[in-house]
């Protein structure tokens, strides 16, 4: 056999075994995929917050259920947009990058404000769960005892890490149905800190997740709220009214309670970028309901939150991402402006 005929032979035959080995791995099921290869989850935090807390659960039990392993890979920066920019730009979309942050400041915010640091059209991406949701309490100055204390103050100081950031919107039915004016004041290095200065007496009020709210009121740092900003009481701290008891609401403010829930909702949301295989996102989806149903994953959750893992799933999901992707953040932001001084 000559050396060109040699050489055409060994073409052919590398050839084939390539494309044997293409089809393979294309014809592998999504099971398969991911009981045989690593997934990076990004945190869009650094280590020891709720996001990095509940994306390492996750990954604990992503790899009991899948037999695949899991690493987990913090990347603070800019409120998880670092994160979500590197995920959007810097890998395959082939289902094995993963992130979990702050939905409202992360995913829906600069998205709905076209925000240039975040290089990403997060409506696009495919989103696996809602994880870890926790409703806001209000978290008030000693000094005000009861819900009639608030109502029509005028000089207010209230505290935020953003002045539009969630926790500023979740408040806006507050500020409306009450008629409240207040300056905000920012510039804390975390939330807590925040609360801390409610407890101080320096500033008058801010919202907060139940979790560090109730942590601070059982260490005497704070009075114990006066309402949960939801529809319903929280079933961790059921003797807190919601605000639905305590105010009555005219059509239009019923409105902008459902629109200030969805546009300031405390959930981790863990999402895939844009053109990830669908049987992969499916897969993905249905190994984290599988997790969302064990009771020992449950028990570990609420080690840290007090809603445990508490997630938005499936149709509940896809309704959610499609209708906080069609609120009109400028709208929003003006009625807030009727309100609030920003300092």
């Amino acid at each position: 056999m000559n050396k060109l005929l040699r050489f055409s032979l060994t073409l052919v035959c590398t050839a084939a075994l390539l494309f044997q080995a293409g089809t393979s791995f294309a014809a592998q099921s999504a099971e398969e995929f991911y009981r045989t290869h690593k997934v990076t989850l990004i945190i869009g935090t650094k280590a020891g917050g709720g996001a990095d807390f509940g994306g390492r659960l996750l990954a604990k039990y992503w790899k009991e259920v899948t037999g695949g392993e899991m690493v987990v890979k913090n990347m603070p920066g800019a409120a998880g947009v670092v994160g979500l920019n590197y995920m959007a730009n810097s890998v395959k979309p082939d289902g094995l990058t993963m992130n979990i942050i702050m939905y409202a400041e992360a995913y829906l915010v600069p998205c709905l404000t076209k925000s240039p640091v975040a290089r990403y059209d997060a409506s696009k991406f495919n989103y696996i769960a809602g994880c870890f949701l926790e409703p806001w309490f209000l978290v008030q100055s000693e000094k005000f005892k009861t819900i009639d204390d608030l109502r029509g103050q005028k000089d207010l100081k209230y505290g935020a890490m953003l002045p539009y950031g969630s926790n500023s919107f979740i408040a806006l039915p507050l500020f409306d149905t009450l008629n409240l004016k207040a300056k905000v004041v920012t510039g804390y290095q975390s939330q807590p800190d925040v609360q801390l200065a409610v407890g101080k007496g320096e500033i008058d009020f801010t919202m907060a997740g139940v979790t560090q709210t109730m942590r601070q009121v059982d260490q005497g740092v704070l009075p114990r709220p006066l309402l949960v900003m939801d529809k319903e009481r929280c079933p961790a701290v059921p003797d807190i009214p919601a605000l639905p008891e305590l105010v009555s609401m005219t059509p239009e403010q019923q409105k902008l309670f459902e629109k200030s829930l969805m546009l300031g909702v405390a959930a981790r949301m863990l999402a895939m970028p844009e053109g990830v295989p669908q049987d992969r996102v499916q897969y993905a989806r249905k190994v984290i309901r599988q997790i969302a149903s064990m009771p020992a994953f449950d028990e570990e959750a609420k080690k840290v939150f007090l809603t445990g893992g508490n997630f938005m799933l499936d149709d509940e999901l896809d309704a959610f991402i499609k209708d906080t992707f069609a609120l009109n953040f400028d709208e929003m932001k003006q009625i807030l402006d009727k309100y609030i001084t920003v300092k």
